[in-house]
């Protein structure tokens, strides 16, 4: 550092702007500079202000950096490091190579200061650390709240399942928690919503491997628990500040080193990365996004709405799946006494939204903390429940408070508000003494609105208890600003409405922020809704798929039911609702209930019912399908989804109903099936692999006069259900694929002619004879508005596909063909082309797989000479 000092205003001069970019290049692959550093000099304009800037990055750095810079100057551009220091040295009597090995002699004397023996010391203080009652224990409202509830991480811990994801986000699998352990690729990266256990499953972690009963983490030599919300400078800094303790005093440099030298037996378990800024801290954030450099294992947490600033990164993407009601029943069991307990338990038992909230952990724990501080407390919205602890905590805290004046505290629950808000959309989740403003810290701090942090430290932070309690007093807060009659205070709140710019904002960014905000107010709800209809006509294309989705919960979160079914009705409006018989919650009954005005909006409704293999005994003495009356197996249809569609006073537009896996079709899921077919002017009937419905197609849709598509896949149809297909004359569109017509006897064929307001036909995969395809092509013949024909894998028709193609030439509307692998000869070819002039409205054609014998080069031939408009039309 001297010998660079008292050559400055030297090098400054004969260092070129080639050999600083070199160098800085350089001294960025070594992690002596940040990115932000190497931009920094990059940026300067001519060569002496980028050796400057260079210079004195390099002095800041310390001993050990400027060494390391001589040393690349040496070898980068020799001539110029000798005219610089050969006097320098020959003063001093000791060349650079001396000083180069002195160095390398110092770094390996501090190597070998961190021995086996520390790394084994260490290895069993974390340990002893991640044992004990410390960690272990916890207070799920924060550490510094009164509100007595301990958790203890062994007793209330329940290994979840996680959903393994692919490239492209979706879910693929469901796995084990232990699968995770067993070979973690890294970095791994566990998604989930507030509230969802993830640090709590990075703790478990960490404390399976301090117990040494897991076999799967027995590799691993040291295992660090991170909170990324309180990292510290650097990667050593933040270990130094979290896990370390007080006593150990290693060098950065060489600490490092160590761990680089340990690999893959170092395993960080880093929580929190929503809550992570990687400007504070960027060798943590290289940890994660440039994981192949530390040469260690990875598991980081981050909320779902920030998965997307990891996910390019991660090797295994895994998704917390919901907490089982088993999970939350012993969860509470736990954690209360059991006349509380019992309580809470029968009030879960009796509602449903209640079993859908204790689906997320967080959401138990406050039940529960509820539970002791209020025996009568109900529970219809997170809203709600987050405002009934609101309303304990400021009731408890005016006692705590009785000497400051009523207004004082009012004003310092609004500051807190503006806090939450401000932090929100500036990303931050810990503040420190400054941003607190007029805030007095110690009436929030004695409320629990606040809690603190580091109290013995310098500089100490404040935080909410969780995230999604931070979005409740932001949302709270926003309700009463857009609410208000005061014009600046109304001018604030719009000013953080208009941040929220798009589609994505409003559905996922700051999607609870505006749940809570709207579960606040009438009025706030219809602030927010004339926002995002303001939104939705700029981003007509750009709406995705998860806007109804968001739009009923926003509803359902909102302070009024019935009087809002004009204001949700346009975001509503040519929207499509997919429903799965899976995932029907109180937010879709209430929806169904008090806003039909908005479900008949909708363009399309997709319902999917879900079957199961029949659990009929597989005893020598029963005989089936004799018995089936006497062990009819339970109704698939639940009558939640049922609930949904009785007791209508107005029509949907478009249903689409998908059956898949019926094995069996009890009478009450015909009742059901027949009932929910009617609620729509057209209705879409999909079934797939459901030989259950074989034969029950009649009774299914006798009474439905509107259906209008009807696709059936891979499931046998009777001769009645083909009479019954038959006898639809105002369908639109039928599909059948993968069926053996062995089964029927023909019919569907003999009466195809009916179906004269059809305007698409697939038939993929049947087994149909020269017979069968004279028989259709006379009913083809009939079809005048038939728009799409699509006719494959057809190998057995034979020559009777010279009749079908006869036919289509009398389907003048057509604008889709496709004949594949349908015996489609080069004669039938060569017709097809002399009449494709007179379809004027084709746009897609499709013969491929297809043998054309012996005059297949004519037939190509007579088909180059169509008209060439034509031939550009179908081939783009």
């Amino acid at each position: 550092m001297e010998l660079i000092s008292e050559n400055f205003s030297n090098l400054t001069e004969k260092i070129n702007i080639t050999i600083s970019t070199k160098l800085v290049e350089k001294l960025f692959e070594q992690r002596v500079f940040t990115v932000e550093e190497m931009n920094c000099v990059l940026a300067e304009k001519t060569s002496n202000a980028a050796a400057r800037t260079l210079i004195i990055m390099i002095i800041q750095k310390g001993e050990e950096s400027c060494n390391f810079f001589l040393q690349l100057l040496k070898t980068f551009d020799e001539s110029l490091f000798r005219d610089v220091f050969l006097s320098t040295f020959c003063d001093r009597k000791e060349t650079f190579e001396s000083l180069i090995k002195g160095k390398a002699k110092r770094d390996k004397d501090a190597m070998s200061s961190i021995t086996e023996e520390d790394l084994d010391e260490l290895e069993a203080f974390l340990k002893r650390f991640y044992q004990s009652p410390y960690f272990q224990n916890f207070k799920p409202l924060g550490e510094e709240t009164d509100i007595d509830i301990i958790f203890k991480l062994e007793t209330t811990f329940t290994d979840p399942f996680l959903w393994k994801k692919d490239i492209y986000n979706h879910r693929k699998e469901k796995i084990k928690f232990e699968n995770v352990l067993w070979n973690i690729p890294s970095p791994c990266i566990i998604e989930g919503e507030a509230g969802k256990g993830k640090t709590t499953m990075l703790k478990r972690i960490a404390a399976l491997w301090a117990s040494e009963i897991c076999q799967h983490l027995q590799g691993y030599k040291l295992v660090f628990f991170i909170s990324l919300r309180g990292t510290s400078k650097g990667l050593y800094e933040t270990l130094c500040d979290q896990v370390f303790p007080v006593t150990y005093n290693w060098s950065k440099e060489t600490f490092l080193q160590k761990l680089h030298k340990l690999g893959e037996k170092v395993l960080f378990l880093l929580d929190g990365y929503d809550e992570f800024s990687s400007e504070s801290c960027r060798e943590i954030d290289e940890l994660i996004k440039q994981n192949y450099k530390f040469n260690c294992k990875v598991i980081v947490t981050t909320r779902t709405e920030s998965l997307g600033q990891v996910r390019g990164y991660g090797a295994l993407i895994v998704e917390t799946s919901d907490f089982t009601i088993e999970s939350a029943k012993t969860l509470i069991m736990n954690v209360l006494q059991e006349e509380e307990a019992t309580d809470l338990l029968d009030q879960l038992d009796a509602s449903d939204f209640m079993k859908n909230l204790m689906k997320t952990p967080l959401f138990v724990v406050i039940a529960c903390t509820l539970r002791m501080g209020e025996t009568d407390f109900q529970m219809n919205t997170q809203t709600a429940l987050f405002c009934t602890l609101y309303n304990l905590m400021i009731d408890r805290g005016h006692s705590k408070n009785k000497d400051v004046a009523e207004y004082i505290i009012e004003e310092n629950i609004h500051f807190c508000g503006d806090l939450a808000l401000n932090g929100l959309f500036d990303h931050k989740y810990e503040f420190r003494k400054e941003h607190l403003n007029n805030i007095k810290e110690e009436i929030l701090l004695k409320i629990g609105l606040l809690n603190k942090y580091g109290a013995q430290k310098s500089k100490p932070g404040y935080r909410f208890f969780h995230t999604s309690f931070q979005e409740y007093i932001a949302g709270r807060r926003l309700s009463q600003l857009i609410s208000s009659d005061k014009t600046d205070h109304l001018k604030k709140g719009e000013c953080y409405l208009n941040k929220l710019q798009t589609m994505y904002d409003v559905t996922n960014k700051y999607k609870n922020l505006l749940l809570y905000t709207c579960g606040s107010s009438k009025t706030a709800t219809q602030k927010v809704i004339c926002h995002i209809k303001k939104l939705c006509k700029e981003e007509i294309n750009e709406i995705s798929s998860d806007f109804v989705e968001f739009g009923i919960n926003l509803f359902f979160e909102s302070a009024t039911k019935k009087e809002m079914n004009e204001e949700f009705k346009p975001i509503f409006s040519g929207k499509i609702l997919h429903i799965s018989m899976h995932n029907v919650g109180s937010h879709h009954v209430e929806f169904f209930e008090h806003l039909p005005g908005c479900l008949s909006a909708l363009q399309l409704v997709k319902l999917d019912l879900f079957g199961k293999k029949n659990a009929l005994a597989r005893d020598e003495n029963i005989k089936c399908p004799g018995d089936l009356n006497e062990l009819e197996p339970q109704t698939y249809i639940s009558k939640k989804v049922v609930n949904l569609f009785y007791d209508w006073t107005q029509e949907l537009q478009t249903l689409e109903v998908t059956i898949k896996k019926f094995d069996y079709l009890a009478k009450s899921d015909i009742k059901f099936l027949g009932k929910i077919c009617c609620c729509a002017k057209h209705l879409r009937l999909n079934i797939s692999s459901s030989p259950g419905i074989t034969g029950n197609l009649t009774r299914v849709v006798d009474n439905c006069k509107r259906m209008r598509e009807l696709i059936i896949n891979n499931t046998p149809v009777s001769i009645d259900d083909e009479a019954q297909i038959a006898e639809m004359t105002n369908i639109k569109t039928l599909s059948i694929s993968n069926m053996d017509k062995a089964n029927g006897q023909g019919i569907l064929l003999d009466g195809l002619y009916k179906l004269f307001e059809i305007a698409k036909l697939i038939l993929h995969n049947i087994s149909m004879n020269e017979k069968d395809g004279e028989i259709l092509a006379n009913g083809i013949s009939h079809l005048k508005k038939l728009e799409v024909l699509k006719l494959s894998v057809l190998p057995n028709i034979g020559s009777s596909m010279e009749y079908v193609v006869q036919s289509i030439l009398h389907c003048d509307k057509m604008k889709e063909l496709c004949l594949i692998n349908c015996c489609l000869t080069s004669n039938t070819f060569i017709i097809l082309s002399h009449n494709l002039k007179n379809f004027t409205n084709l746009e897609i054609l499709d013969l491929s797989d297809n043998f054309l014998e012996d005059d297949g080069k004519l037939s190509v031939e007579t088909f180059s000479k169509c008209p060439s408009e034509l031939l550009f039309k179908v081939i783009n």
